[in-house]
């Protein structure tokens, strides 16, 4: 049930997806906004807040969105940076509610970074449905139309992902 799942997904999620965009990427250091969509259990506290502090080095405002698969994020505090959602915010095809992400995809982010390392609907829709000027994130074929920017990456962690994709923004 869970392929069957996915898949319809993922065939909603092509219907959602942005019209092409033909602006020139922009390089890191003319981003302002970023957003990091991750999973909660697929990277450690301790290099989530390395990525982070990367990109505050660089003198950028970055807020995350995490996706803990759980029925709801009572060990998880959000704050004005951080946010969370879980399986109670996603419905029955494994796509994000929109009342339950709106204030991230709608965030004005000048790069959303996808950490996604699976191809997981949770993730992958969060970067379909956002507005943010470019979406970049780990090449999928299920999910071309996801983001402007796709790295073939062998990476099997999402620090490793970041790492990858930061050498192409940079």
């Amino acid at each position: 049930m869970t392929n069957l799942q996915q898949n319809i997904g993922r065939k909603i999620l092509v219907n959602k997806s942005q019209n092409e965009k033909f602006e020139k990427l922009k390089k890191l250091k003319a981003a302002r906004n970023i957003g990091i969509v991750y999973a909660v259990n697929e990277i450690d506290n301790n290099l989530k807040n390395k990525i982070i502090h990367y990109f505050e080095a660089e003198g950028k405002k970055v807020y995350t969105l995490g996706f803990v698969n759980d029925k709801n994020i009572d060990n998880y505090l959000p704050n004005f940076k951080e946010h969370y959602f879980c399986c109670a915010d996603i419905n029955f095809w494994k796509i994000p509610k929109l009342n339950s992400v709106a204030p991230f995809i709608h965030g004005g982010h000048d790069f959303l970074i996808n950490l996604d390392i699976h191809g997981m609907n949770e993730l992958q829709g969060i970067s379909v449905l956002s507005s943010a000027q470019t979406r970049i994130g780990k090449y999928f074929e299920e999910f071309v139309f996801a983001h402007e920017l796709m790295v073939k990456s062998n990476s099997n962690d999402s620090y490793g992902l970041f790492l990858d994709l930061v050498k192409y923004i940079k």
